[in-house]
C-alpha cells in the first residue's frame, strides 16, 4: 500500500484489512513523503499489530516507485493491492485467494462499490475474462482490487517508471507487460471493495492526461499486435475531450449503475459505517 497525505481515511482503510476473514496476511505500507499526520496514524497500527510494516521514501517519488519499494519487503506468494482511502469488504482476501487457487490465472480483480462523503452512489464491474484487446478501450482491472502472483509480478519487472506511469497510468503499463508475457487475467463478478471516487472525478482529468492516455493506448496496440482496424477505438480519450463536462458527468453516473445498488448500501456513509 502506497500512502500519501491520507490521514483522514487511513485508519478505516487499515481496519478493513484487520477485519478480513482470511488471517494470513502482511501489510506493507510505504509513505511517499506525506506532509500531514499519515505517518503518525500508520505508526500507531504498526505498534499494535506485528503483521503491519511501515517504510518511507526519502522523497516523493510517485506511486509506481512506491509500490516497487513495498514489493522489496513482501514475503507472501500473492501481492494484493489496496489504497489508503479505500475499504475492503470482510471476505475480499478469502474470496480472491480461493479464486486464484481454483482458477488458472496469474492475476485477479473484482468489482467495486463507488462511494464518497455521502455514501455509496454506484458500482463498477469489468468483464470476467479480459483479453489483450481489452487494452484498446481501457484497463482490464480496477487497480486497487487486484491480487497477483508475486513471482509473476517480479518476472514482469514490477511497475515501470516512465512518462505514462508518472501520470498515474502505472497500472495500465503493468497489465500491458502482463499480456506481453502471456499471463492470464480474470475478474471476479462481484464487488469486494469500496472504492473512493466522487461523481466529478472523471471530468477532472486534464488535457495532458488524455493525450498521454491516448498515446499509451496506441503504443499498447502496437506492442500487442492489435489489428489496425481496431486501433481507432484507442482514440476514445481524445473524443472525451470534446464532450461537455456536464454531459460527461451524467454519463459517468449513469454508467456506474446506481439503480441496481442493494438498498442497504445506500446507508454506507460516515454516520453508519
Amino acid at each position: 500500500m502506497g500512502i500519501y497525505n491520507c490521514e483522514k481515511t487511513l485508519a478505516e482503510s487499515i481496519q478493513s484489512i484487520q477485519n478480513q476473514t482470511y488471517p494470513e496476511w502482511e501489510l506493507i505500507m510505504c509513505d511517499d513523503g506525506s506532509i500531514d499526520r499519515t505517518m503518525e496514524v500508520a505508526q500507531g497500527f504498526v505498534n499494535e499489530d506485528a503483521r503491519i510494516k511501515l517504510i518511507k521514501n526519502g522523497q516523493n517519488v510517485g506511486l509506481a516507485k512506491t509500490l516497487n519499494h513495498c514489493l522489496e519487503y513482501c514475503t507472501g506468494d500473492f501481492i494484493m493491492r489496496h489504497d489508503g482511502d479505500d475499504i475492503m469488504l470482510d471476505q475480499r482476501m478469502e474470496k480472491q485467494v480461493n479464486y486464484m487457487g481454483a482458477h488458472d490465472c496469474d492475476a485477479c480483480g473484482t468489482g467495486v462499490y463507488l462511494f464518497d462523503q455521502d455514501g455509496v452512489w454506484g458500482t463498477r464491474q469489468l468483464v470476467e475474462n479480459p483479453t489483450k484487446e481489452t487494452m484498446i478501450m481501457g484497463a482490464p482491472f480496477i487497480h486497487p482490487t487486484v491480487i497477483m502472483k508475486r513471482q509473476k509480478l517480479i518476472e514482469a519487472g514490477g511497475y515501470s517508471d516512465n512518462e505514462a506511469t508518472r501520470q498515474r497510468l502505472e497500472d495500465y503499463d503493468l497489465w500491458l507487460k502482463f499480456y506481453e508475457k502471456g499471463y492470464v487475467l480474470r475478474n471476479i463478478q462481484e464487488p469486494l471493495l469500496y472504492f473512493r471516487e466522487d461523481k466529478n472525478s472523471y471530468q477532472r482529468k486534464s488535457r495532458r492526461f488524455r493525450l498521454t492516455e491516448t498515446k499509451t493506448r496506441l503504443g499498447a496496440c502496437r506492442r500487442l499486435n492489435i489489428p489496425y482496424s481496431k486501433r481507432i477505438f484507442a482514440l476514445k480519450p481524445l473524443l472525451i475531450m470534446l464532450v461537455p463536462k456536464s454531459s460527461l458527468r451524467k454519463f459517468h453516473i449513469w454508467n456506474s449503475n446506481q439503480a441496481s445498488l442493494p438498498a442497504e448500501l445506500t446507508k454506507f456513509n460516515k454516520g453508519q459505517r
